[in-house]
């Protein structure tokens, strides 16, 4: 009895629906990986797989929103650039220097793989000892 009660729920829950959910982020290649730097609010969607043009669509609006349009000398209400932000985060994680990168912005739909939402930085991203500077080429 109990071993039939298991395999049914097993099945039961195999066959759940899986919660839809969208996130946005903003990631920086650092040495050989992909590190997420900034992460918006997550995108309501209704389906994980009819709304993926959506989740994309409004991650980059999200992304763009909160960068002026992947500005990286832009002011946030914080007082600080955009970033700015990004190199504090760096260097809370131990990334003290950091130097003529892109930072992109990336969708995920329902766990699935990170996706590019054509967005990207219009500047280099360029730290130097946590602190947002100019890039010299």
């Amino acid at each position: 009895m109990k071993v039939v009660l298991l395999l049914l729920a097993a099945i039961a829950a195999a066959n759940a629906e899986l919660e839809p959910w969208c996130r946005c982020a903003a990631f920086v290649n650092y040495e050989f990986v992909q590190m997420m730097v900034f992460e918006t609010a997550d995108v309501i969607i209704d389906s994980c797989d009819a709304d993926v043009d959506k989740c994309r669509s409004r991650c980059a609006e999200q992304l763009n929103e909160a960068s002026n349009n992947g500005d990286l000398w832009y002011m946030t209400e914080d007082g600080i650039t955009v970033g700015q932000y990004l190199c504090s985060y760096l260097m809370r994680h131990l990334v003290t220097y950091f130097y003529n990168n892109v930072v992109y912005g990336y969708y995920e739909v329902c766990g699935g793989a990170w996706q590019y939402a054509d967005v990207k930085s219009q500047q280099m991203l360029c730290c130097n000892g946590g602190e947002h500077a100019h890039c010299l080429t």
